[in-house]
This record gives structure tokens, C-alpha cells and sequence, in this order.
């Protein structure tokens, strides 16, 4: 089956939000920017890694990749909800140059279309998916 122009998008999304962010905190202790205490490095390096991994995954059409890739998407959206919403509040350590609220609203805009898009019956058929899990009632079928 030929593969599918949003999945390599969204893989190929993946693979390159991994590899910058592994990258950067290669860099970061020879460019003197190394900030971060070691637990916001670990999770940083952790997620960098996910985010590779997943993205190739998706474009090696593993349903455990799309499956975890629609897990993920989906607690994302909700801590930035939760975010906003104030009820949570992130350490200051995890902050970057781009302000918060433009990331947040990135995010949770990406992490929707990624959620609408792998919910398609036409997508999740070219995973495998077949118990109807992450199921939108905007398709039928």
C-alpha cells in the first residue's frame, strides 16, 4: 500500500521535533547555554528520543507507533488545557525563547490535526486498526 502524503508529514514532523531537540541539547554544553537542571534534561532528552522513535514508527506503519503517537497527542492537548486553564503550571526551567502561550497554542493546534487525521477510517485501516479505539464521530462508516 502506498504511503499516505499526512503520514509523512506527520512522521517525517516527528522524526525532525526529535532530532533538532536531540541536536540542540548535544550542542548546548559547547555553546555554553547548558541551562537546564538534570531532571528537565532527562525529560526533555526522554521526550526527544519518544519523538524520534515514533516518528519513524509511523512511517514504518507500526500500529504500537500510531497507537502511542494518538496517546501522546491526546495527554499533550489536555496538560495544555490544563495550562491555560491554570491548573497546572510547568517549571520555569522547561521555558525557551519562544513565549509559552504561542508554543501552547502551536501545540495544541498540531496535536489536533494529528488526532483528527490518524482518527480517518481510511488511516486507521492502514494501520491495522481494527477496535475502533481513538474513533471520531466526524467519519463515519
Amino acid at each position: 500500500m502506498k504511503q499516505k502524503p499526512g503520514i509523512i508529514l506527520f512522521g517525517l514532523t516527528e522524526i525532525i521535533i526529535g532530532l533538532i531537540t536531540l541536536i540542540s541539547l548535544t550542542l548546548s554544553p559547547f555553546l555554553n547555554k547548558f541551562t537546564k537542571p538534570p531532571s528537565v534534561f532527562a525529560f526533555v532528552l526522554i521526550a526527544a528520543f519518544i519523538s524520534l522513535i515514533l516518528g519513524i514508527g509511523i512511517l514504518r506503519r507500526s500500529l504500537s507507533s500510531y497507537h502511542i503517537l494518538l496517546f501522546f497527542a491526546t495527554v499533550i492537548i489536555l496538560s495544555k488545557l490544563l495550562i491555560f486553564a491554570k491548573v497546572i503550571s510547568l517549571s520555569g526551567a522547561l521555558e525557551t525563547t519562544i513565549p509559552s502561550p504561542i508554543k501552547d497554542i502551536a501545540s495544541i493546534f498540531y496535536h489536533t490535526l494529528l488526532i483528527i487525521y490518524f482518527s480517518r477510517p481510511d488511516i486507521r485501516e492502514y494501520f491495522g486498526e481494527r477496535r475502533g479505539f481513538f474513533k471520531l464521530p466526524l467519519f463515519k462508516r
